[in-house]
């Protein structure tokens, strides 16, 4: 294929429950400018014999150790050749037409270098809810975590490997992690935040949203204590709580129900 636009990668350990979905999700809105790349971390529970069903479309894929999901990722970045890059793991999807939705943003955009969409979640009990969320802020993001939905983030290949690519000495929380060092690195108009469903997020018992709660507050605080911007000790509470109010605000103001305040993207 001619150099793509857009390279995808799945990560995947023992989830055949789901990659299915996963894999087609990306397949069904595949086409030569799309780069599909599918890291099985050696997989014992049929995975990789569903990825085999689809090799002949999948550009490249592998099945073996990987030394877990951060590393996965970055190896299948490192081997991308798309001009934008974004991973989807193999218990999320994409919704219908989003591919050809950011392809078509990145083709009358090129001075965006990190776009995102809203998500839903998947809960434990089937059940489906929207999580809108809200323009880009650094501070935002540093206090109050989820910011970028990563399931519905494409960013530029240069901005991924400026900002230093993942580091995979984090295994819980290296999205946040990652958006915190692209999105610092950006001007406000290089990030674009579509008000749209472009993913779904699951949360289920082998999640490690679910069973690794306690990981994630661990890598939190090492994650934040990279900045020289994060106050910590005994302001970071209040600070936490100003900025989840500066969030709310945010919200309200995006979506039309209270006046955009001139000040709103620096108070």
């Amino acid at each position: 294929m001619s150099r793509p636009l857009l390279s995808i990668v799945t990560p995947v350990f023992n989830q055949a429950r789901y990659i299915r979905q996963t894999i087609e999700s990306v397949l069904d809105q595949k086409d030569d400018r799309i780069e599909y790349i599918v890291m099985d971390g050696g997989s014992t529970d049929g995975t990789a014999e569903i990825i085999r069903e689809y090799e002949g479309r999948i550009d490249h894929w592998q099945s073996g150790p990987d030394g877990g999901q951060s590393n996965a990722i970055a190896d299948g970045f490192s081997r991308a050749k798309g001009r934008y890059l974004a991973w989807i793991n193999g218990d999320d999807f994409y919704l219908p037409g989003v591919l050809g939705k950011v392809l078509e943003i990145t083709g009358s955009n090129p001075g965006v270098k990190l776009i995102y969409g809203d998500y839903v979640v998947i809960g434990q009990d089937g059940l489906i809810e929207a999580k809108p969320k809200v323009s880009f802020d650094f501070d935002i993001c540093l206090y109050s975590y989820l910011m970028i939905p990563q399931p519905s983030s494409f960013w530029s290949r240069e901005l991924y490997f400026d900002a230093g690519g993942i580091n995979t000495k984090f295994q819980f929380a290296f999205d946040w992690d990652l958006f915190l060092r692209m999105g610092r690195d950006c001007a406000a108009d290089e990030i674009l935040h579509v008000h749209d469903l472009w993913s779904a997020f699951r949360l289920h018992d082998e999640s490690k949203s679910v069973s690794a709660k306690a990981r994630f507050r661990e890598e939190r605080g090492a994650i934040q204590g990279q900045f020289a911007e994060f106050k910590g000790g005994p302001w970071e509470p209040l600070l936490r709580r100003w900025h989840l109010l500066r969030v709310l605000r945010r919200f309200k103001e995006e979506r039309g129900f209270i006046p955009v305040r001139k000040d709103s993207r620096k108070a």
